[in-house]
């Protein structure tokens, strides 16, 4: 089934909105930040870029493989020689932006 124009421009959108929060994201990360702290971060940049959250930021610390979303309260931060692995998800109008680095 073809899309149409106007679901094709969405997908579009929400591709474009998807990278500028991963490079948002990219510059945020630094030793001390906490998890808590980025993914609300993140999840504003692209509310504010104009995406709805297909799924809440996820921030997998070092050997968690995936999908690891700070709740409020989490104290956990970054230290100076751990890795992330970010996941996040933008939607316009329920047409969906996944990506992960």
């Amino acid at each position: 089934m073809a899309l149409s124009k106007d679901e094709e421009e969405k997908y579009f959108l929400a591709g474009k909105i998807a990278s500028r929060a991963v490079e948002f994201a990219r510059e945020k990360i630094s030793p001390g930040i906490r998890l808590l702290d980025l993914a609300n971060e993140i999840e504003g940049k692209i509310a504010e870029l104009g995406g709805g959250l297909a799924f809440p930021a996820n921030l997998s610390q070092n050997n968690e493989a995936a999908h690891y979303t700070p709740s409020p309260g989490d104290g956990r931060a970054l230290g100076e020689r751990d890795l992330i692995k970010v996941d996040m998800g933008v939607h316009v109008d329920g047409f969906i932006a996944d990506c992960a680095f």
